[in-house]
Parts: C-alpha cells; sequence; structure tokens
C-alpha cells in the first residue's frame, strides 16, 4: 500500500465471500485504523493469520474473550468464505483498516 499512514485508500473485493453485501469487484473505502478501535459489525482490512503475504475483507462477528476477533465472510453459503470458521480468531495487530461503508449484512 503506497498510501500515506492516514490517507484513506480503496480496495477492489475479489471472491464473493462478502456477497450478497458487496459483490466482486466492488471498490471499498478504507480508512488506517489500529484493531483496537474496531468491533462486531465492522468490516475490516486485516492480514490473512496463515498467508501473512494476503489482505482480506472480513466483517468483525464478535470480540473473543481473550481480545480476538473473530471475522466472517457476508456469504451466507459457509463454504464460499474462508475466515475464522477456517483458520479460527484473529489478532487485533492484524487489522490494517476499516471500511467506511458498513453496509448492512443480509
Amino acid at each position: 500500500m503506497s498510501q500515506g499512514e492516514n490517507e484513506d485508500f480503496p480496495v477492489r473485493l475479489k471472491g464473493e465471500s462478502m456477497w450478497p453485501t458487496y459483490p466482486e469487484g466492488t471498490v471499498l473505502n478504507f480508512t488506517p485504523t489500529s484493531g483496537d478501535s474496531v468491533g462486531p459489525g465492522d468490516v475490516v482490512l486485516a492480514y490473512h493469520p496463515l498467508k501473512p503475504e494476503v489482505l482480506i475483507v472480513k466483517r468483525i462477528l464478535r470480540v473473543e474473550v481473550n481480545d480476538s476477533l473473530f471475522l466472517t465472510g457476508d456469504q451466507p453459503d459457509p463454504l464460499a468464505s474462508e475466515d475464522s470458521h477456517n483458520f479460527g480468531p484473529i489478532s487485533r495487530d492484524a487489522v490494517v483498516a476499516r471500511c467506511m461503508e458498513q453496509g448492512k449484512r443480509a
């Protein structure tokens, strides 16, 4: 990411994990943030815990007892989204940015 540290930036979604709220190809605007400033319902850009070179866009379903974040896609088909159901909760440190358009989950 070549934007300045505090500048909002666009992200084009690849894949259907956030459908129907955000179909593939949707461009969302994100603002850099720390994991301490996000919570349930927020859509975040975060590092994939098993593939650190990959950034993922997911919705925070809940905050776990140990303060980690349980992320899910909006896709109603549980096999269509690789999320915390597959890789478990993520550290708040993995969060890069929060989406400015908080669409309603279907």
